[in-house]
């Protein structure tokens, strides 16, 4: 090869190589979570009382049916000036008395032949909310369109309740292990084309510890395993985060092997976990940040599960 044929070749490669940037300073900076509130109420004067409370790095989660576009944009704002962001509730495995008339429109309109009693296992007497069989493709497909109304206003993802119906799908004995099978793997697949729809925003999944790791068992005394969410890797559609809510509250086992996937998962660092605790539960405060802070997790307080419509949820 002659000189100057190499000196043009390198002149080549270093212009190539000019335009080749790093994957971490090419992609935007991922989010960082350090902290989170959740409110699910509309009252002006605790709204302002969150806003005052926001921290750089906070996820405030809230319910947006009662609000007002204008609070919307307000309560976003003063996050995003903050560096925190604003994420929308959203049941997915249940549907609430606000969302049934809605729901029951829908079917008149996109499926007239199919019923609320074909898509329901049982009611969840607690909140007055129907357990949903996510596996229908006319749920789905309503809470897509659901989406794509709250991704319309100025927030920055969603919180996903109600995803533990999936407990019900593995334990109904009324269907078979092939049916059950069925309804649990619509919910792996519905969580991951929810992030989907914008993988830009921050979903975090309340509970269903069942479909965290690699494999889900599904069955009674015998039955088979399929896939999980393995939230310990890397997955574009995963959720961003995962709320362990009544933490610390249950021992035995299953939970404990729970708690020490989670914090591995937490290590990890693909998916962050975040701890909810009650005052009306076993749990006991001061030993529950502790415990929270010694996993890694980001934890929260709150006096009722039951009240979250009516006072935001504190830090330690």
């Amino acid at each position: 090869m002659n000189l100057r044929l190499s000196h043009r070749l390198l002149f080549v490669l270093c212009l190539i190589l000019s335009t080749i940037q790093p994957l971490s300073a090419s992609e935007p900076d991922r989010f960082k979570p350090t902290g989170f509130q959740i409110y699910y109420g509309s009252d002006q004067q605790v709204l302002d009382q969150l806003q005052q409370q926001i921290l750089p790095g906070q996820v405030i989660v809230v319910e947006l049916r009662g609000l007002s576009t204008a609070q919307i944009q307000k309560l976003a704002a003063r996050a995003h000036e903050l560096k925190a962001i604003v994420i929308a509730y959203l049941s997915v495995g249940e549907l609430g008395q606000i969302e049934q008339q809605k729901f029951q429109q829908y079917l008149k309109q996109s499926a007239p032949q199919t019923t609320l009693a074909d898509l329901t296992l049982s009611k969840n007497e607690t909140f007055q909310s129907w357990h949903m069989d996510v596996s229908q493709p006319a749920w789905r497909d309503f809470l897509k369109q659901r989406i794509k109304q709250i991704y319309q206003l100025p927030v920055d993802g969603l919180f996903l309740d109600t995803i533990d119906s999936v407990d019900l799908y593995i334990s109904n004995k009324e269907w078979s292990v092939p049916r059950r099978v069925q309804s649990v793997t619509a919910m792996v697949s519905l969580i991951r084309e929810i992030k989907a729809v914008n993988s830009e925003k921050f979903i975090m999944q309340n509970r269903a510890l069942n479909l965290i790791g690699k494999t889900v068992f599904v069955g009674d005394a015998t039955g088979v395993f399929v896939p999980g969410l393995n939230l310990k890797q890397a997955h574009p559609h995963n959720p961003d985060g995962l709320l362990w809510e009544s933490a610390y509250m249950h021992t035995g086992d299953w939970i404990e092997s729970k708690e020490r996937e989670m914090i591995q998962i937490q290590k990890q660092g693909f998916t962050s976990v975040f701890t909810l605790g009650y005052t009306d539960t076993k749990a006991d405060r001061k030993q529950f940040f502790q415990k929270s802070h010694a996993a890694g997790f980001i934890p929260a307080w709150g006096s009722s599960t039951t009240r979250l419509h009516l006072e935001p949820t504190e830090s330690e």
